[in-house]
């Protein structure tokens, strides 16, 4: 469908009145409620492309770290919170007696009322309870239910707990005391096992406990495993496996201590103290930090999740973040309340803070994750990308703070090579050659060194001294020239397979491609180096007073910039075949230095920065519209710069400083996003085509991916794009032979650095376990296995559930019993058999006669169940034979061949199936009934009815199922007629002898065929394809426990199998619904139909019945979701969907919204901003919607749709007019789907002043096209109001603050110094630039020029002693204000001249 949406003005002064008027009334219905809110919302604005876009792009500040979740108020004050981190829930104890437990988002789980209140809480996660203690000293034991299980008193007190998980075991501490204790008899009791008294009084309270931990459980742990045990200034350290206290610090702080914590890896203790501050100390108890920032007493201490750092709250009413490897703080949260506790789980982004009846939870936000451990400060990165992805790989260099160079992969973070310095040297710059595979580094003596990166370490080719210079490099940069791409990546690829560039064999080529190392000096030259040996080809001087800062290389544009200490930026044409290769084409003078340089095509973005001005400014620099783009001052940096980086293909820039700050901008210079690291990051760059950025953050590489912070539009520009799959690129093995040569030092610094990312990185070695405690593991892993599996059986019996596996003796009365029982089980009942005399069986194997038989016959006429039919007389072997088939004239043995005799056989060969009894007292079976009647109906003639033929030409049956169908019918005709002409049944003293009836033939057919191997049973017709899919699930066998022909006949098409799902839906529990619904979408969704419609109506009225589904069962809850689903999939333009997917909202939970978010998405509901999500949570509060009844939200629901159809249609009508008389419309008429190319003719909107927009509608437009729009066009109608209505909102705005800043501009001041200006006249092109440039000029008369070809003799230009005419093509607001000093060194000795036939005037358009 075509949609195309227009929105004009409309003025609306009715709502305040229609608000007040309710307002009046008093009380109000749901609907009333609904129509006044839905009234003061009622505003139509102009739709403008520009205001969304700007809406996407406006300012976002991201964060990266601890984000707030949910708070939650109690009415009652909070005694103790944790965590469970097996149900990844927070567990609340509250005024002792009543237990509160919330999901991770904040949302309430359950409430519970405790019968005895209780001090505190723990979790013991290895046996899933938890453990409570009550001011008695009680230890009690509580199942996940908070029963309690046990409870046991204890001799000492008890003023905290703590559990310890690597041990399973409980410390307590109290009054001079610290205590572990065991749990037994199924991890159901506990038990003092330990107590610590020696060395404590009665003066030493403990308040708090931590526990030493271990990333992997050692054997050392299970021996020394200390404990920190907090008395007020002093911390005592407890051997928990020896009980024995090892030392007691007890003057650490100047006040009470409110907290303590362990740091892992550092092997350090964290203590914070009412005196304000937070203390590190090591395992001798020497200070190592102190962290000083709180104004009042420090209340919590805990450790953060990941990473070095610590969480402090403060009687000041804040939550610091501290970093232990920064050595201070990174983060303040601002509470409004004291925080009394903090609490963390490593691992886990969940945090929770609470103080009196005040719980907040909080989340851990990961903007950027760790990627690469470098093991020492990255100082600078380098990302080296060469032609398409597809080819080459993408490599990162970096430098690190230990004398290496290393070569990273982006996507892996694998360590490529790594090139080692000599001791005492460091990088001061590098850049890296792809396809000569080669790492250029400058060190800060001034060395130039070439390494081949085909080896690990790398191999240096030649070294440049810094005594060859005159003066010592101090950056550096490599001019990439490659002509032919092909070409170039072949000998990549030879010099990347011989392991050098020197392998590189170039026959029959000429190689065209250069690379230019190129230098800059102390003294403001450019030198340019030679590739193969270092020396120099080149220089000239490029600044005139002051270092180059630093140098950028541009080869699509033939193009390098520098910057120097003039406060210069120089633009330069690079010639690479040329001796004489750079030439300066242009200047840029700046009041400040060029710290950073970085280019996108003609564009080019220069960080400026002055610290003793405090100006750290981004400005950017069109070189092809000539005009300099800039931003308000306030987006600029506040700290110094350390980074700066472009991403070609996204066009735009990031920028980093030392506050912790990460700025995006795009290629206008304005900023898109502020993302608050939390961190320094003292380098970065772009690593991937698609915005994914490299952060140097202290000793490692952090990745931040572009899905975290770029807008929906270059997210989109992203997905629509062709990606290539990237090079894979394995790291250099590392040379054994160069490993020996290395020092300890250098073998260390070579193999250090891993990725985080690949599953090979070096974990941290645990200690060896010994034997001895292997075993004591493995026993109590066993006793603990054993005893769980008891307590389960235990709960089993009890419940009933599970029956004792003992039996009880066998007595002659239970045995009689047994028999009884085993005899009901074939009989029903105990028959009383009474077994004529009869002759001797005669062992030749003669038969007797039959006469015997049939003098008394017994008839048992009581046995009607059982697993066997009722007993009849026996045969003749001859006349049972005389029924069965013989084939080729071998005898018929009713036996298989194979010695296996079945029961039916046996019955079939002893006893005949006299019924005539049964049949005159019992009425007949169902069973019986239907194949009577089938056999009736086969022997008449079949007449074909009309349905028969409908049914016929429906279902398609290939020609070889229609044979064999007809061959297995005309076989059973056959063997009907045979079995009924010749079976007979001998008849009893004084009875009729008669035929056997049909259930009987049905039956001796059965018995034969299973006794025969030479006559087999009919396969019965298979069921046809779309049934067969669902044969052998759990809902399809429970509703057609035998799905054969007579229920779904050969004939039977999907339609008819569809609508009698739809017609048994009503009929079964919802987990059959659920999957009927699965089963109609899958039969429906392909071939819309009246089935369909039917399949719509039945879906909601499951949903809408007199007892609907509800969302508090899980059960239903899953229909709910699947009925939604099916309504999408089959119907996704129902108004009735639309309105049950609001009403569903209404009434559930935040996981379901989220699904029901999505499905509205589905069938086409554009609301990126969630205006339509907010004005469904305006009707009804989350409780108030979760006790309305389904209909009520359903009616409010349909009201609120029907009034915005309404407007939405007399909305189309008048644009619609509008059209048809000429007038101009933002925007187009949404055209049905009807209307052809030819019902079509274009109307050109001529009287508009802007461009002449064509909008295609009907000549005629149809009566009912307007009825055709779909519902979910007018949700999205309703949100384009909302958003143009906001987009006014922020206009008037920014206009009010607009005219503030006029009003104040003339009030503030400017903080920033510039240098002076040189004076200089307006500009003027050079001579040969324009056509204007051929004209006669004034008093200017040049010498005559012999004409001749250019030669290398000649120059570009002439020197004329006239006035000099100064070039400005960025001309600034400053250039209007006269200045008077001029600094001697900008200004130009020469004056040039170019001449027309001497220039290339191209080269500088």
């Amino acid at each position: 469908m075509e949609t195309v949406d227009i929105i004009i003005e409309e003025a609306s002064d009715d709502s305040s009145l229609s608000s007040q008027s309710h307002m009046m009334e008093g009380q109000e219905t749901i609907q009333d409620k609904a129509h006044r809110m839905w009234q003061k919302l009622k505003m139509i604005v102009n739709f403008s492309p520009e205001k969304i876009k700007r809406h996407d792009w406006k300012l976002l500040d991201l964060e990266h770290g601890i984000q707030h979740m949910q708070r939650v108020m109690f009415k009652k004050p909070i005694n103790h919170v944790f965590y469970n981190i097996t149900n990844k829930e927070y567990v609340c104890l509250i005024s002792k007696t009543g237990v509160c437990i919330y999901f991770c988002d904040g949302r309430k789980k359950q409430e519970l009322t405790l019968q005895e209140s209780l001090e505190g809480m723990v979790y013991a996660r290895q046996i899933n309870r938890y453990v409570a203690w009550n001011i008695g000293s009680q230890m009690k034991v509580l199942g996940p239910d908070f029963q309690t299980i046990s409870s046991n008193r204890s001799k000492r007190s008890i003023t905290c707990c703590l559990y310890n998980e690597d041990l399973n075991e409980i410390v307590t501490a109290g009054i001079g005391n610290i205590c572990t204790w065991h749990f037994y008899f199924g991890c159901r009791e506990l038990m003092c096992a330990s107590t610590v008294s020696e060395g404590l009084t009665a003066q030493d309270v403990f308040t708090e406990l931590a526990l030493e931990r271990a990333p992997v459980m050692s054997s050392a742990l299970l021996h020394t495993q200390r404990c920190y045990a907090v008395c007020g200034k002093g911390v005592a350290v407890i051997n928990l496996p020896k009980a024995t206290l090892l030392s007691y610090e007890k003057h650490l702080h100047d006040r009470k201590i409110t907290g303590i914590t362990l740091i892992e890896n550092l092997r350090c203790v964290a203590t914070s103290s009412r005196d304000g501050n937070v203390k590190i100390w090591d395992e001798r108890w020497n200070l190592q930090m102190v962290f000083v920032g709180h104004r009042g007493p420090v209340t919590a201490l805990a450790i953060y999740p990941h990473g070095l750092y610590l969480l402090s709250a403060s009687e000041d009413e804040t939550i610091r973040v501290w970093s232990l490897e920064l050595a201070d703080q990174v983060d303040e949260i601002q509470m409004g309340v004291t925080v009394t506790h903090l609490g963390t789980e490593l691992g886990e982004d969940n945090i929770f803070s609470f103080a009196n009846k005040r719980l907040d939870l909080w989340t851990i936000s990961h903007l950027y994750k760790q990627h690469t451990s470098l093991g020492y400060t990255v100082k600078a990165i380098k990302t080296s990308s060469v032609g398409p992805a597809s080819l080459y790989p993408v490599r990162a260099a970096c430098s690190c703070a230990d004398g290496t160079a290393r070569l990273v992969s982006p996507d892996t973070g694998n360590i490529i090579t790594t090139l080692l310095l000599e001791r005492g040297q460091q990088v001061l710059d590098l850049d890296y050659c792809l396809p000569r595979e080669a790492l250029l580094v400058l060190t800060d003596r001034g060395d130039v060194v070439k390494a081949n990166s085909l080896t690990n370490p790398m191999e240096v080719q030649w070294r440049v001294p810094a005594s060859s210079q005159a003066s010592h490099f101090c950056c550096f940069c490599i001019y990439n020239y490659m002509v032919d791409m092909e070409l170039t990546h072949s000998w990549w690829l030879q010099a990347v397979a011989g392991g050098s560039e020197k392998k590189i064999r170039i026959l029959g080529v000429k190689d065209h491609d250069r690379f230019l190392p190129i230098a800059g000096h102390l003294n403001g030259f450019l030198s340019v180096l030679d590739w193969s040996s270092g020396t120099t080809q080149y220089q000239v001087q490029a600044h005139e007073s002051g270092k180059v800062l630093t140098l950028v290389a541009d080869p699509e544009n033939q193009h390098l910039l520098s910057s120097g200490e003039d406060n210069t930026i120089k633009v330069w044409r690079v010639f690479p075949y040329a001796q004489e290769s750079l030439s300066l084409l242009m200047n840029f003078y700046s009041a400040h230095p060029a710290t950073h340089l970085c280019i996108l095509k003609t564009m080019f973005m220069v960080a400026l920065q002055n610290p003793t001005c405090a100006v750290h400014a981004i400005v950017l620099y069109d070189l092809r519209k000539k005009i300099r783009r800039d931003h308000h001052p306030a987006d600029d940096h506040k700290d110094e710069i350390t980074g700066l980086c472009v991403c070609p293909e996204l066009k735009i820039f990031a920028s980093a400083s030392r506050g912790g700050i990460l700025k995006i901008w795009d290629h206008d210079n304005q900023l898109l996003r502020i993302i608050h690291l939390k961190t320094i990051a003292t380098s970065i760059s772009f690593c991937s085509d698609v915005g994914d950025i490299l952060l140097g953050v202290d000793r490692d590489l952090y990745r931040m991916n572009s899905t975290e912070y770029l807008t929906q539009q270059y997210l989109l520009q992203i997905a629509c794009r062709d990606v290539s799959d990237p090079v894979s690129d394995a790291p250099v093995p590392i040379s054994s032979a160069a490993l020996e040569s290395l020092s300890a030092e250098d073998s260390q610094r070579l193999r250090r650095p891993h990725s985080f990312s690949s599953p090979e990185h070096p974990v941290v070695a645990a200690d060896e376990p010994d034997e001895e405690s292997m075993r004591k593991q493995e026993e109590l892993k066993e006793a603990y296995a054993l005893l769980a599996a008891r307590d389960e059986e235990i709960i089993l019996i009890q419940r009933g559930e599970l029956k004792s596996k003992r039996k009880p003796p066998r007595t002659k009365k239970i045995r009689q019993e047994g028999f009884r029982r085993y005899m009901q089980l074939f009989y029903a009942e105990t028959p009383r058999i009474e077994i004529p005399e009869l002759e001797v069986f005669d062992p030749s194997g003669q038969q007797m006669e039959q006469k015997h038989f049939l003098e008394n016959p017994y008839q048992c006429s009581n046995i009607v169940r059982g697993f066997f039919p009722p007993l009849a007389l026996p045969e003749p072997r001859e006349r049972l034979a005389s029924g069965w088939p013989s084939s080729a004239g071998v005898p018929f043995i009713p036996i298989a061949l194979d010695g296996y005799i079945p029961n039916s056989v046996i019955l079939c060969l002893l006893w005949t199936l006299e019924l005539s009894q049964i049949l005159d007292t019992e009425p007949e079976s169902k069973v019986e009934s239907e194949l009577r009647l089938k056999v009736e109906l086969k022997t008449q003639p079949k007449v074909e009815s009309k349905e028969d033929q409908i049914s016929d030409t429906m279902t398609e049956h290939s020609s070889i199922f229609r044979d064999k169908l007809e061959a297995m019918e005309e076989e059973l005709h056959k063997v009907e007629k045979q079995a009924s002409s010749s079976i007979s049944v001998p008849v009893p003293v004084g009875r009729k002898e008669r035929k056997m009836t049909t259930t009987m033939v049905g039956k001796d057919r059965f018995f034969r065929r299973r006794s025969s191997q030479v006559q087999k049973a009919p396969t019965p017709p298979p069921l046809p394809a779309f049934i067969a899919i669902f044969q052998g699930t759990d809902w399809f066998d429970k509703i057609f426990p035998e799905p054969d022909a007579k229920v779904f006949p050969p004939d039977l098409t999907e339609l008819a199998f569809a609508e009698m799902l739809i017609m048994i839906l009503g009929t079964v529990d919802y987990d059959v619904k659920d999957s009927i619904a699965r089963a109609l979408v899958s039969l429906l969704q392909t071939r819309p139909t009246d089935i369909t419609t039917m399949a719509h109506d039945a879906l909601i009225t499951a949903l809408n019945g007199p007892d609907p589904p509800r969302h508090q069962d899980k059960q239903q809850q899953n229909f709910i979701l699947t009925a939604l689903w099916a309504l999408k999939e089959l119907t996704p333009n129902s108004q009735e969907l639309l309105v049950e997917l609001m009403a569903q909202y209404l009434q559930s939970d935040i996981l379901v919204r989220n699904t029901i978010k999505q499905a509205l998405a589905d069938i086409g509901l554009l609301d990126p901003h969630n205006y339509f999500e907010t004005e469904l949570n305006s009707w009804l509060g989350f409780d108030e919607a979760s006790v309305s009844t389904k209909e009520n939200l359903r009616n409010l629901s349909s009201s609120w749709l029907r009034k915005w159809t309404r407007k939405f249609k007399e909305h189309v009508q008048t644009a619609m007019k509008s059209l048809k008389k000429g007038k101009t419309l933002r925007g187009s008429v949404s055209i049905s789907r009807s209307a052809t190319a030819g019902d079509r003719t274009p109307a050109m909107l001529s009287n508009s002043t802007e461009n002449t927009t064509i909008v295609m509608i009907p000549e005629k437009p149809r009566a009912g096209s307007l009825a055709q729009l779909h519902p979910i066009e007018v949700v999205n109608y309703f949100c384009e109001l909302q958003l143009q209505q906001q987009l006014n909102e922020m206009r008037a705005e920014e206009e009010k603050e607009a005219e503030r800043s006029q009003r104040d501009r003339g009030d503030l001041k400017n903080t920033v110094l510039f240098l002076p200006k040189e004076q200089r006249e307006q500009a003027i092109l050079r001579l040969g630039e324009t056509s204007v440039a051929g004209a006669p000029i004034e008093k200017l008369h040049l010498p005559p020029i012999i004409p001749g070809s250019l030669s290398f003799g000649i120059g570009r230009f002439i020197k004329l002693s006239i006035p000099k005419i100064n070039l400005n093509p960025f001309p600034s607001p400053i250039d209007h204000y006269p200045l008077e000093h001029v600094l001697i060194t900008l200004r130009h000795s020469p004056q040039k001249y170019f001449i027309l036939e001497r220039s290339y005037v191209s080269n500088y358009a």
